[in-house]
């Protein structure tokens, strides 16, 4: 979590982790630079991460209820772009921000969805 420090509070998510409290509803997201990069990393695919919350993973789409719904994580930086994911913890100052910019690969690889997504 690549953040400055008055927002590196936890909140009410372990909450949702730990199953005490549940989504009122599907939630389905995509990771930035503010979600922790290396739980996230774990579930590179996507996968649930807690009872009712779903990760999309770097790049993925699903469908629900006759939606189809597709997303992709991270921000854009052009120097990593081009790259693959090479990240791995412990992460140092450079991988920590580099672990959640976008590749190039993941938006290949949504492209290559045919019909339509109707959020993304």
């Amino acid at each position: 979590l690549c953040v400055p420090g008055k927002y590196k509070s936890i909140g009410s998510f372990p909450a949702y982790y730990h199953g005490t409290k549940t989504a009122p509803v599907l939630t389905v997201f995509v990771g930035g630079n503010h979600e922790a990069s290396n739980y996230l990393q774990e579930l590179y695919y996507g996968g649930w991460v807690a009872p009712n919350i779903y990760y999309l993973g770097c790049s993925g789409c699903v469908n629900f209820r006759g939606l189809r719904i597709a997303g992709l994580s991270g921000i854009y930086k052009h120097n990593h772009y081009k790259l693959g994911h090479h990240e791995a913890p412990p992460y140092n100052q450079n991988t920590l921000r580099s672990v959640y910019h976008v590749r190039e690969f993941e938006k290949f690889k949504l492209e290559q969805l045919t019909g339509n997504v109707d959020v993304f």
